[in-house]
């Protein structure tokens, strides 16, 4: 094993791109009280020590600690992580992986390596063996702190462990045979190290991008990016701003960039939070009834999961005043199911278009009036919206020759804001493909407006010449409430491909089919296949280049994917 004395720190924690830094909205703003993911959970126990955080489940770190504490409680347990991973040998510099069950846990080991000084890097555990192989590679010989279903669903062998890690350790015991891995849990109790945080312009944390074209980009952030980020969330706009009296149902994938940047201003406003792991676990439910949220933020595909249990007779969503859908667009049904599902005379849907590496590009409200139309093309839920004034800026490119491209026409769109990720670990010139000056090129398709508003198409490597893949799937979506996904898939030298489940798994008859399609864009016969079957990544994303080689083995896209 390396000793302290002999590490040097990678090329990549020590030379990456300019970005920028915004220290405030407005002069009246409210911002968040730090970038730091070292001491967020501090500085709430300081300013908020009443306050609960409440889980789906025990920690998987702490197994019997109980499911709600303050944030005091938080705050020690992030002292003790801090402790067993300086017992773990972990110091300054040193990259972090933690790659374990979706947890609010993750953000705390996060924490804990960010307090010492350390880089922590958040990875999904629903990798591929090949391609965690790749991400530890890029990390240059990280510790890792996993736990035992991930050592063997990502076959994380002697070998592996002895030629990607540093040291490795696991959170629920060590397996028979496994001499070479360390039970983190015995590490309880070890002296709490110095704090040693990190300059808010160095490198901070590490998450990934979803990967739905292959492996995921490590993008690679800083307390002054991520506060940067962090503004729009922790400002009090009118209507949908955070309230301390909020009761807000977070579930998200804890190991994303997204958790790290709401940490920020969750543990500034001090709301009640209840921080689900897993959009179907089995007390999902009853937490929600029991809770009563008034915020809810989770993902666009987990929403969509979710409409049975908006139509719960008791109405566990009846005093949501704000849902929030970060990533992605999300479909028009979905939005209409929800927002009839809250006894809230006015609520609001804020749908927030974002990237990993450049946060919220594009902010749209909407209310019942919004989605009353049915089938509609395009869609409401088509037009993203605007960045926020002052903030950010948005235009569409050529493709080919990278001019600007009129207002209303397609083009490959570039964004302009403050906090901008510093690189991609492993994958420096990639990421300065991507940049051009302040310009971050998103990799979508769209058509800016004459006021500034975007209509997403499709991923640029997803793109149907003269249609929309995300359009056709609202419509269908909505025209066949039966449908819980449909998925549009690009074929060279082909129709696009329509890919269907619905909620009992009986597929559509075909002459509803027609029904449903007439008016769209000429289409393949479909496949209907469980909901189950469609391959997907942590933050549920279809994995459209996956499924598309599932059932047409041996056909190709049409978009050149130079920018994802």
């Amino acid at each position: 094993m390396t000793t302290y004395a002999t590490r040097t720190r990678p090329d990549f924690l020590t030379d990456y791109a300019p970005t920028r830094y915004r220290r405030r909205l407005t002069p009246f703003s409210r911002v968040p009280a730090t970038g730091r993911i070292g001491e967020v959970w501090h500085l709430a126990a300081r300013n908020h020590p009443g306050q609960r955080v409440i889980v789906d489940r025990a920690p998987d770190v702490v197994p019997e600690a109980p499911s709600q504490a303050t944030f005091p409680a938080w705050a020690a347990l992030v002292d003790d992580l801090a402790g067993r991973l300086y017992a773990m040998g972990v110091r300054e510099w040193d990259r972090v992986a933690v790659v374990k069950r979706n947890h609010l846990d993750v953000a705390l080991l996060a924490s804990a390596a960010a307090r010492i000084g350390a880089v922590p890097a958040l990875i999904s555990d629903n990798h591929a063996p090949d391609t965690l192989a790749v991400l530890l590679e890029r990390l240059q010989r990280p510790y890792v702190v996993t736990d035992r279903r991930a050592l063997a669903a990502m076959e994380l062998g002697s070998v592996a462990v002895a030629s990607l890690t540093e040291r490795t350790a696991c959170v629920d015991g060590v397996p028979a045979g496994r001499p070479d891995v360390l039970d983190f849990g015995a590490l309880r109790g070890a002296p709490v190290p110095v704090r040693r945080l990190r300059a808010y312009d160095e490198p901070m944390v590490i998450t990934h991008t979803s990967g739905t074209t292959g492996v995921p980009k490590l993008v690679l952030h800083s307390a002054a990016t991520l506060y940067s980020l962090g503004l729009v969330e922790a400002e009090r706009w009118p209507v949908f701003r955070l309230r301390k009296d909020d009761t807000v149902a977070f579930c998200q994938p804890y190991s994303h960039q997204r958790v790290v940047t709401g940490l920020l201003p969750l543990t500034t406003v001090g709301p009640t939070l209840l921080m689900l792991s897993d959009p179907q676990g089995p007390g999902l439910r009853e937490l929600l009834v029991e809770h009563a949220p008034t915020l809810v933020e989770t993902l666009p595909n987990a929403f969509l999961a979710w409409e049975d249990l908006a139509r719960d007779p008791d109405r566990p969503f009846r005093r949501v005043r704000v849902f929030v859908n970060s990533f992605d667009a999300i479909h028009t049904r979905t939005i209409r199911t929800f927002l009839a599902a809250t006894d809230r005379r006015f609520p609001v849907w804020v749908q927030a278009w974002s990237q990993t590496e450049a946060g919220a590009v594009a902010i749209r409200p909407y209310v019942r009036r919004s989605v009353r139309r049915r089938g509609h093309r395009p869609p409401p839920t088509q037009l993203l919206g605007w960045p926020v004034p002052g903030f950010g800026r948005l235009r569409a490119v050529d493709p080919a020759t990278g001019e600007a491209v009129p207002p209303g026409a397609v083009g490959l769109i570039q964004f302009s804001a403050p906090g901008r990720c510093l690189a991609y670990v492993g994958e420096r010139a990639r990421h300065d493909r991507k940049r051009e000056g302040d310009w971050w090129n998103l990799g979508d398709m769209a058509v800016v407006n004459r006021w500034g508003a975007v209509r997403l198409i499709d991923r640029e490597v997803d793109r149907i010449p003269g249609a929309s893949a995300l359009e056709i799937e609202d419509v269908l979506l909505d025209r066949l409430p039966v449908t819980t996904e449909v998925i549009v898939l690009a074929v060279q030298d082909g129709l696009p491909q329509p890919v269907y489940s619905t909620r009992d798994d009986v597929p559509v008859e075909a002459d509803r089919w027609r029904a449903a399609t007439a008016g769209l864009p000429d289409l393949a016969e479909p496949f209907h296949i469980r909901w189950d079957e469609f391959p997907r990544t942590a933050t549920w994303k279809v994995r459209r280049v996956e499924l598309r080689e599932q059932l047409l083995a041996g056909t190709s896209g049409i978009g050149l994917g130079k920018w994802t």
